[in-house]
Order: C-alpha cells, then sequence, then structure tokens
C-alpha cells in the first residue's frame, strides 16, 4: 500500500484548504506534512476522515491491491439503499471479520450487518452489533459519521420492534451528535443518514420533523448536483407536508419527485407518487 502524497496536496489546494484546516478535529499538521512530504501513511480511521473532508475516496490518494474494505463496503451500502439485500448479504458474507485490520472498517462492517438484519426482522440481533459498535469503537473515533449512522440504527432496529419511545429517543440523540459533534463523512452518506432520519420520522408521525431533516439531505443533493436518493427526500417531504394540510407545496414537492422517478427510470415511485399527487388534486 502506497500513499501518493503529491496527490493529496494538490486535491487539497483545490479545494482552497491548509495543511492545519485540513487537519483541524482530525489529526496534527504534521500528519498532513508526513503524508504529502513522504507519503506517510496514517490510521486508516484518519485516512478516511480527511478523504470525507476533501470529498474524495480513499482510492484517490491510496494504491494498494486491497484498498482497506472502505470501496468494498460503499459497494454494499448502496445495494442497502436500493433493497438489494439479498446482493448485499452475499457480499458481506465474503468478509473475513478477523481479517478486518482497523477499527474503522470493523465498525462499517457491523453497521452493515445491522442494517441487513433490520431489513430482515432480526431486531435482537441488530439492536447487539450496533451496540457493539457504539460500546467497543467510539473511543477515540467518536468524529466518525459512523457513530451517528449507527445510532440511527437502533432507531430503526427499535421501531421494527414496535417500541416509539426508543426509536424516538435513538433517533434524538442521532440529531443531537450531528448538530453538536464535527462528524466526517462523505457526501453520500451525509445523503443516507439525512434519508434515513427524516423517513422514520416521518413513519413516527413527526412530520414537522421528517420536513426539517429531508431538507437538510435535499440541500446537500443540490450543493452537489447529485440525484443520489433526491426522489426519496422530495417524496418524504412532500408526504409529510400533505399530512399536515399543506396542499401547495406538498403538490410540488411531490411532482419534484415524481420528475426525479421518471429520470431514474422507477416505475413503482412513479405509481405512488401519480396517486398521491391525484388524490391532493380531489
Amino acid at each position: 500500500m502506497r500513499l501518493k502524497g503529491e496527490v493529496l496536496k494538490q486535491v487539497r489546494r483545490k479545494r482552497g484548504l491548509s495543511q492545519t484546516a485540513l487537519a483541524e478535529g482530525i489529526c496534527t499538521q504534521a500528519t498532513i506534512s508526513l503524508m504529502e512530504k513522504q507519503n506517510r501513511i496514517p490510521k486508516m480511521n484518519i485516512l478516511t476522515s480527511l478523504c470525507a473532508r476533501l470529498d474524495i475516496p480513499v482510492d484517490r490518494i491510496i494504491e494498494n491491491d486491497d484498498v482497506s474494505m472502505t470501496v468494498f463496503f460503499d459497494q454494499i451500502s448502496l445495494m442497502l439503499v436500493n433493497h438489494d439485500f439479498e446482493g448485499a448479504r452475499k457480499k458481506l458474507n465474503r468478509v473475513k471479520v478477523k481479517k478486518l485490520q482497523n477499527d474503522f472498517d470493523k465498525q462499517h462492517y457491523y453497521y452493515l450487518l445491522g442494517m441487513l438484519q433490520v431489513a430482515s426482522d432480526q431486531v435482537d440481533d441488530a439492536i447487539f452489533n450496533f451496540e457493539l459498535i457504539l460500546t467497543q469503537f467510539f473511543s477515540t473515533t467518536s468524529a466518525n459519521i459512523y457513530l451517528a449512522m449507527t445510532t440511527v440504527g437502533m432507531a430503526l432496529a427499535y421501531e421494527k420492534r414496535g417500541d416509539t419511545e426508543k426509536a424516538l429517543q435513538f433517533v434524538g440523540r442521532a440529531i443531537h451528535l450531528i448538530d453538536d459533534k464535527q462528524l466526517n463523512g462523505g457526501k453520500r452518506q451525509w445523503i443516507i443518514l439525512y434519508h434515513e432520519i427524516s423517513g422514520l420520522y416521518y413513519r413516527l408521525g413527526q412530520y414537522r420533523r421528517a420536513i426539517s431533516m429531508a431538507g437538510r439531505g435535499i440541500k446537500i443533493c443540490r450543493e452537489e448536483q447529485t440525484l443520489f436518493l433526491l426522489g426519496g427526500l422530495y417524496m418524504t417531504r412532500g408526504q409529510a407536508q400533505a399530512k399536515l394540510d399543506q396542499g401547495d407545496v406538498a403538490q410540488e414537492s411531490l411532482t419534484v419527485a415524481l420528475s426525479i422517478y421518471k429520470i431514474m427510470e422507477d416505475d413503482t415511485a412513479q405509481e405512488t407518487l401519480s396517486q398521491e399527487l391525484s388524490q391532493l388534486v380531489e
């Protein structure tokens, strides 16, 4: 495994960041200097946090036949987003847990395993794995976005169990972490996080909070000029607005969502949205 320090320096400068600014809250300025000048590889949680701040994949600055497990795990994350649970399960089963070399990869693995278990109604197992992450892997890396994502995972597990009070407790804790800590994560991770939170709030009847959290995700999508989960965010916002009898803005949000799903060629979502829009017009 080799670090491409010169590439790191070029990306950092392109982002308009000094070494000190890039390092803030993650590592020391000296660590950045060693990375750029001597191709020194830091701990994996530092490396992934720096790449998240620069909004680049790890393999942009690392040459390696097995660049940790980040790219592999990101593929599984996308499968989960697309509800390809069987594909995600098969891919995750290929991971040899004992061979994972750093805490970040272990966090990522157990988070994905927990989310798969939530999807398949293995709630107790999911809660066990989420608790494992929260109690064992965040003593020194608490600025990692997986702290918030795992906390939301706990909320989803308790929702599946039918415990609304605990679900709201955990999702509230996740919002507190997001607002009070400088969590490091890639843009897609943030979009996934707000997508999960807004959907959860909607299903729990917290419509104003659902609108607010969907708005955060939409803002990131606009800034990044990406359609990734944008249709789902607009759909959740529109549905929540409709529940609050905000007919005009609900129709606008749902119409945007429908347009996005037409681009994505998602027939199921289009049918659902068309029906909801018809009900609003009636």
